[in-house]
């Protein structure tokens, strides 16, 4: 459950609590403020004190249906389930190879480029055609910092999402950095190598990447929000953070499509899902399917759910519109769009050339065994080249290399 720091998150929650309760008298909500943590997961579920609905990455989901540690939803989504409709690319992430459903997916996302469309207006730059090659990235850099003195370019370096944007960004120079079955490290490849190199540029050539290289997710969102940095590679989903939790003006926020490279594969996409502890009983496995329905999926099969969720949202000052990768298909998301169109309050036109791809770039996957200890073996990578003009990339991604296999074998 949102926590008191977000006020209007957590009045929105509450406000579903009493709303499920009334509709379903013999079923009992409690909050519990528990978020996932790689570090202290395995404690909670060793304890006992796993909440039973719990939110992980889709990183996540393969590793925890391989050592049981997760509930076998498949009997309690019936057959009209809203769940049951979710993009199957999407649904995938929470499948066994028998078929098993082990999650729900909540929300969705793809990586994209987020600029300032204000620092792009005074560098001359055209906040409505953004870059579409990391060429034209490194231009606007350089036009931003010299027109305003504002940081150009930066990334996020430490807490595994170094790695994370890394990842991405070779996604879409060329190469996954692991094989498709994750049994093997691709980390040491040229889509890889090019991107570290782009990073050198411009941070030791261009000086457009700013001088604090030990920056994790909230200090990066929270630079781009206060207006200190003009460009980096993040999740759509984070216009809510960036905007209605720290500030950003609605009109200054921008997101393109993440960049392509003439082999580029696509964006990386990601997301949430919520799985039931392994230790719930089948009547409570059924009670947390029926809240996730209602708190989640009910505004896209009525409309008059639709209006009711987007004027509360709109009164807790929370978004309606906001730039995300559609759980469902186009004609889903245009039909509910199509009913909260009075309450939409952001500048969806702003981000007209994101959602434009949004249905048609390519989704690659997130690596599908122990992502998130590769990813924090890459911040160490990403972390030498910004910090270490003689750096040798090849090196790096030589020992890289070694040490994820090392961790995917460990398994």
């Amino acid at each position: 459950m949102p926590t008191s720091r977000h006020p209007e998150e957590l009045n929105n929650f509450n406000r579903n609590i009493s709303e499920f309760t009334k509709a379903n008298p013999d079923v009992k909500v409690v909050g519990d403020e528990a978020t996932f943590d790689v570090r202290t997961f395995q404690a909670l579920l060793a304890g006992g004190k796993l909440p039973t609905v719990f939110y992980v990455p889709f990183t996540e989901m393969q590793g925890l249906i391989a050592r049981r540690q997760v509930a076998d939803i498949t009997s309690a989504i019936g057959a009209d389930s809203v769940v049951s409709r979710i993009n199957p690319a999407i649904l995938k992430v929470t499948k066994d190879a028998s078929d098993h459903v082990y999650g729900v997916p909540i929300q969705a996302y793809s990586m994209g480029l987020f600029y300032n469309r204000d620092l792009f207006r005074k560098a001359g730059l055209d906040p409505d055609k953004p870059p579409t090659t990391w060429e034209e990235v490194r231009a606007a850099a350089k036009a931003i910092q010299t027109a305003t003195g504002v940081q150009g370019f930066a990334s996020m370096t430490k807490d595994n999402t170094g790695g994370w944007v890394l990842t991405a960004m070779s996604y879409a120079n060329g190469s996954t950095i692991a094989s498709a079955d994750g049994r093997n490290a691709t980390v040491d490849n040229n889509a890889t190598r090019s991107v570290l190199e782009f990073y050198r540029s411009l941070r030791w050539e261009d000086n457009t990447f700013g001088s604090n290289f030990l920056t994790g997710y909230n200090d990066t969102t929270k630079a781009f929000a206060g207006g200190k940095i003009g460009m980096f590679v993040q999740g759509a989903d984070a216009y809510k953070v960036v905007v209605s939790n720290m500030g950003m003006k609605p009109d200054d926020f921008g997101i393109a499509p993440l960049p392509q490279g003439p082999q580029g594969l696509g964006t990386l996409g990601g997301g949430t899902v919520a799985i039931i502890n392994p230790r719930a009983s089948a009547a409570e496995t059924r009670a947390a399917i029926k809240w996730l329905e209602f708190v989640n999926f009910r505004k896209y099969d009525s409309e008059a759910e639709a209006v009711a969720d987007a004027k509360a949202k709109v009164a807790d000052k929370q978004p309606v519109g906001d730039p995300a990768l559609p759980l469902f298909d186009q004609a889903t998301t245009d039909r509910y769009l199509g009913w909260v169109k009075d309450y939409v309050n952001v500048p969806r036109q702003n981000y007209a050339a994101y959602f434009a791809t949004a249905q048609t770039l390519a989704l690659v996957p997130e690596p599908p065994a122990k992502a998130q200890e590769t990813y924090g073996t890459l911040d160490t990578v990403v972390q030498a080249v910004l910090t270490r003009q003689d750096a040798d990339i090849d090196a790096l991604l030589k020992d890289a290399q070694r040490k994820v296999q090392a961790i995917i074998d460990a398994g």
